[in-house]
């Protein structure tokens, strides 16, 4: 298993600092090729990254020396080449239309006429989000991020330390990102929130994630979120869905009607066609729905200000304005291509600690680099709606 590498830096780190797993010897050169799925996304996220060339496969001198398939790459499943090319499909499309100044930061009526983006908003809402969205910002915006879940969980972690997340904050997800929004709002700390990622991954890992995923996660939220979630996420949580109709167009949804109705929304967020279950896509309300990173890779708050939060290198993504992410530490990280790794089959427990220190320390970088002013607008009251 590869590990992440340690950061050079004597910032304090948070609860269940461990030291970095030693890093294992590399595989061979045939062990290690990537599918040519996976391509697409190192080549997008790592343009002119000489460590993300892909290597041409090993030639034998003769025909009879040719080395066989390695029996890893052929116990690969249909569905996690699925998922490999739905998220290097993300990853192009991101780098495409997203490299301008803040797709994901946008207000929502500036992305609705960019994108065409269905906004499922009440019409008796609209003005309290109005009064409400000068009084609490900045607001943060989560990534589609897979099951990279507890880089997220620890940026969250420190951003509620240092004040900037509180109970009024908007928030706004796609797909890992929303699934976190929904975590925060629920009021569990991001510490169970990381012991619960870590059964999920040891399930996944005795009994497979491509086609059962989506059904480990559902029972997973339902016995971590409260029976009142729906009250804690309305109005203040955004979660992006793409929409299936003659072409995909990225939906919000910020009001729900039950606990079953928020996990439902962030689990369609989540839908990689044919890896989350095996089926291309997924029905909300009456909709035929993907995963929202295709459309809304970071979608806006209702805030004035949308902070955006990437578990992905977001210089490698082409992506700019990105407040928190890999890049505000740069210096002896984990590859593109170990994130995407993780991102679709779960890393072991270590990794996920580390992933969670490090989502910590970047948002420590950001918070140290901005000002204090920002805490002290969310901390003013809200006018009555």
């Amino acid at each position: 298993m590869a590990s992440l590498l340690p950061f050079s830096t004597s910032s304090s780190l948070p609860r269940n600092s461990r030291p970095p797993p030693t890093t294992p010897t590399p595989p061979s050169s045939a062990a290690a090729r990537p599918s040519r799925f996976r391509l697409l996304f190192a080549r997008a996220a790592a343009r002119r990254d000489p460590e993300l060339a892909p290597a041409p496969a090993p030639q034998a001198e003769t025909p009879t020396e040719q080395p066989a398939a390695p029996a890893a790459e052929e116990r690969r499943s249909l569905a996690v080449r699925t998922g490999e090319l739905f998220l290097g499909l993300a990853a192009l499309l991101v780098r495409g239309a997203g490299a301008g100044a803040g797709r994901g930061g946008a207000a929502v009526e500036e992305v609705e006429a960019r994108d065409g983006v269905v906004w499922e908003q009440r019409p008796e809402d609209v003005e309290a989000e109005r009064r409400r969205r000068e009084l609490t910002s900045p607001g943060f915006s989560f990534s589609a991020a897979g099951l990279l879940f507890p880089y997220h969980l620890g940026a969250a972690q420190c951003l509620m330390d240092r004040g900037y997340i509180t109970e009024r904050t908007p928030l706004a997800g796609s797909s890992a990102g929303a699934i976190i929004c929904a975590v925060i709002a629920s009021g569990n700390t991001m510490q169970d929130a990381l012991q619960v990622t870590k059964v999920l991954a040891d399930d996944c890992r005795s009994k497979g994630t491509a086609f059962r995923l989506g059904a480990v996660l559902r029972d997973v939220l339902d016995k971590f979120l409260p029976d009142d979630l729906h009250i804690r996420c309305n109005g203040r949580i955004r979660v992006a869905i793409t929409q299936l109709s003659w072409r995909p167009r990225g939906l919000l949804v910020d009001q729900f009607d039950s606990k079953e109705d928020v996990i439902n929304a962030v689990i369609t967020s989540s839908f990689i066609p044919g890896y989350l279950a095996p089926r291309p896509a997924t029905f909300f309300r009456n909709r035929l729905c993907i995963d929202g990173g295709l459309t809304l890779f970071m979608p806006p708050t209702s805030a004035e200000e949308t902070v955006r939060i990437c578990a992905f290198p977001a210089s490698r993504l082409g992506l700019q304005g990105i407040g928190i992410s890999p890049d505000c530490n740069p210096e002896n990280r984990a590859s593109p291509r170990q994130l995407f790794n993780w991102a679709l089959e779960p890393a072991e427990d270590e990794v996920l600690d580390r992933l969670y220190e490090l989502g910590y320390l970047d948002a420590s970088i950001w918070a140290e680099q901005n000002s204090a002013e920002l805490i002290a607008q969310n901390n003013q009251p809200l006018p009555a709606d």
